[in-house]
Order: structure tokens, then C-alpha cells, then sequence
């Protein structure tokens, strides 16, 4: 799970400097007049970013836990003799799985969110009006 944290971590700090190459070629090529817009609008763009970052860290920390019950729920699963207590297992491992499930839609959307907004201050050369 740390992988995954240095990763995001790296994409984020990635799409950064990224942003702030951009915004600086953009100063370079239009004059001084169209650069505080582009400044504050990519600005925006990183600070809002920015803001998600604790909220994404515990859903971070509250997928890793799940990950960890759901191990422990599977290993209780293979060990299990009785068939009716087999199939509570089953039951509530299912329950698990599809709050993971949950989690991880709910990460890849914030994720494919980011990656618009970082892609769209890439794609956009023109300064807007």
C-alpha cells in the first residue's frame, strides 16, 4: 500500500511541475499581460488538488484496512469445516468485496478527475478570455 501512496504521490507532485512549466512557457510566449490569468487559474487548478490530498489519504488508510479484513476473512473461509457457518462467511466476505469495490470507483473517479483537470491546463496553450 505505500507503493501506491508514493505513486499517487508522484503522479500528483509530476502533474505539478508540469503545470508550473506550462504556466511559465505560456508567460514566456504571451508577454506579461496574459500571465496572471493563466498564474491564477492554474493556481486554482493545484490548490484544489492540494485540498483533496488528506481526504485522499484516508480513504487511503480505510482501503488498506479493508484490504486487511478482507484477508482475514478469506483465510477464515478456508479454514472453515462447518457448511452453514461456511456460507456466513461467504456472506459477509461478500459484503466486504463490495465495499471495496465501492472505494476503489469511488478513487478512480476522483483519479480520472485529476487527471482532466491536470490535462486540461496541458492541452489548453491558449491563455482564456
Amino acid at each position: 500500500m505505500r507503493t501506491r501512496t508514493l505513486v499517487v504521490t508522484g503522479i500528483i507532485a509530476t502533474g505539478l511541475l508540469v503545470t508550473g512549466a506550462v504556466a511559465q512557457r505560456e508567460e514566456h510566449q504571451h508577454g506579461d499581460q496574459a500571465a496572471p490569468a493563466v498564474e491564477r487559474t492554474d493556481t486554482a487548478k493545484i490548490g484544489g488538488m492540494m485540498s483533496q490530498m488528506p481526504q485522499m489519504m484516508t480513504t487511503q488508510k480505510q482501503t488498506a484496512k479493508l484490504v486487511s479484513e478482507i484477508t482475514t476473512s478469506f483465510a477464515a473461509i478456508e479454514a472453515e469445516k462447518d457448511p452453514a457457518a461456511l456460507k456466513q462467511k461467504l456472506v459477509a466476505h461478500g459484503a466486504l468485496l463490495k465495499e471495496l469495490q465501492a472505494k476503489i470507483d469511488a478513487h478512480s473517479a476522483l483519479m480520472e478527475m485529476m487527471q482532466h483537470m491536470m490535462g486540461g491546463s496541458m492541452m489548453n496553450s491558449e491563455p482564456k478570455k
